[in-house]
C-alpha cells in the first residue's frame, strides 16, 4: 500500500543485497550549487542533531533544495542585521582604519550570532 507522503524508494543490487538510490536533491542545478557557509553549518547542524529530519530530506531528494533556502534566508537576514546594527551603531568618525576595521568585524560578528540562533540551529 503506497501513501503518498512516504517517498517511493527505488533500489539496486549488489553481492545479492539491496541498497537503495539515494540523491542529495531531485532538481541537478541544485546538485552542482556549492553550499555556502551558513547552507555548510545548517547541513552539519542537521546531520549531527536531527539525523531522522537528515535522512527524510535525503530520501526525498530535497536535502539541497532545503539547504541552498536555508544558505539564502540566512544571507539576506545577515544583510539585514548589519545594515540595522549600523544604524544604531554608526562607524566611528576617525582615521583609524583598525578602529573601523573592528567595530565592522564586531557588528557583524553579532549579525551572524543571531543568524546562527535564529536559522541555522532551528531544525527544518
Amino acid at each position: 500500500m503506497n501513501h503518498p507522503d512516504k517517498p517511493m524508494l527505488t533500489y539496486h543490487e549488489i553481492d545479492g543485497l539491496l541498497y537503495p538510490n539515494l540523491q542529495i536533491s531531485n532538481e541537478a542545478t541544485t546538485n552542482q550549487q556549492p553550499l555556502g557557509k551558513f547552507g555548510r553549518l545548517a547541513l552539519n547542524h542537521l546531520k549531527n542533531h536531527h539525523p531522522q529530519r537528515f535522512q527524510i530530506l535525503q530520501m526525498e531528494g530535497n536535502l539541497m533544495k532545503k539547504m541552498q533556502q536555508v544558505e539564502q534566508e540566512a544571507l539576506e537576514r545577515m544583510e539585514q542585521l548589519t545594515d540595522q546594527l549600523l544604524r544604531l551603531h554608526p562607524m566611528p568618525q576617525t582615521d583609524d582604519t583598525l578602529k573601523r576595521a573592528q567595530h565592522l568585524n564586531q557588528i557583524k560578528s553579532i549579525a551572524e550570532e543571531l543568524v546562527l540562533n535564529d536559522i541555522i540551529l532551528k531544525p527544518r
